[in-house]
């Protein structure tokens, strides 16, 4: 039997934004939704259908969705471009609201960002109310001394049986030894936008203390082979101290890496955040765990009450 029912939409200025909602076929559905998103420049179904195949268990569950290109991405044609990449997406992210609570007349959302994507649900969290959840994979990362050094020796003796490792240490030599730069590729332009880690460290702080304020809900996730080792919250850093970070759920995943590649990975992944997000649309989630506890790979640490920062 079809658990669920999938359309492709055209919105934003223009109609020149592209998505595919998912909604579930036999279910009374969530008055939450799930909106998903580009990671870098992938489309939008994510990498290795993970966006395509988190949509469908949630409907099995009864949680509409919409998986969205942003503008200049995938099959999305580019808006605004004189607006900075930030700016432009919190457009394209409350157009996808827009739609889906004209269509379905859903007014609350949980966005799921990965990689790239976690800047752009935070900064469009942080300024619309609509925004109630934001589960965050491999987003903004601040290792500490230690874990730098850890991850570099981890990664250091790993190197040499890694199928990648000639090609890594031939660019290494060009850039560090010869001076050598890189041949220019062309890519899109909010691609080209950097910030100091001054700068992008006060902004995480701000908008995390913002969303904080507004009490919504957050699952911060880190993968194993972006991050290699985690032992009390490393990728905050300083940050884990904040006030902010005291009632998100964070998980390091030792045996996700950061493009979902193995099976193993995605069942790990879809898990953990297709239970975090029903909970948070739905309450369809029977699972609960206990605070540091180790399960299938993953370190977990729940969420504890919202408390004003």
């Amino acid at each position: 039997m079809n658990e669920m029912t999938q359309s492709p939409v055209r919105f934003g200025q223009g109609e020149a934004l592209v998505g595919m909602l998912t909604t579930p076929a036999h279910h009374a559905m969530a008055a939450t939704g799930c909106l998903m998103l580009n990671m870098g420049a992938n489309h939008r179904v994510g990498p290795r259908r993970i966006n395509v195949k988190l949509a469908h268990l949630l409907a099995a569950r009864g949680v509409g969705s919409l998986r969205l290109d942003l503008g200049g991405v995938g099959d999305s044609d580019a808006l605004d471009t004189a607006s900075d990449l930030r700016t432009r997406a919190v457009q394209d992210l409350r157009a996808a609201m827009d739609l889906v609570e004209g269509t379905l007349g859903i007014r609350q959302f949980v966005i799921v960002g990965m990689c790239s994507g976690a800047e752009h649900a935070m900064a469009v969290g942080a300024l619309d109310p609509r925004v109630v959840g934001l589960s965050l994979f491999d987003g903004f990362a601040f290792p500490e001394r230690r874990t730098r050094w850890e991850r570099t020796v981890r990664r250091a003796l790993a190197a040499p049986g890694h199928p990648s490792f000639a090609g890594k240490a031939v660019r290494w030599v060009q850039r560090r030894v010869l001076r050598m730069q890189p041949a220019n590729k062309t890519l899109p332009g909010f691609f080209t936008e950097e910030s100091s880690p001054d700068a992008t460290a006060n902004w995480f702080a701000a908008t995390m203390k913002q969303l904080a304020e507004r009490k919504v809900a957050m699952q911060l996730l880190y993968s194993g082979s972006l991050h290699v080792c985690d032992r009390d919250r490393d990728q905050l850093g300083a940050f884990r101290h904040a006030s902010f970070a005291q009632a998100l759920q964070y998980e390091f995943m030792r045996d996700v890496d950061h493009t979902v590649c193995t099976e193993k990975g995605q069942q790990l992944f879809l898990q953990a955040v297709g239970d975090w997000v029903a909970d948070r649309c739905f309450g369809t989630s029977t699972e609960r765990r206990s605070p540091s506890r180790t399960v299938a790979g993953a370190t977990r640490a729940m969420p504890t009450t919202w408390a004003a920062p």
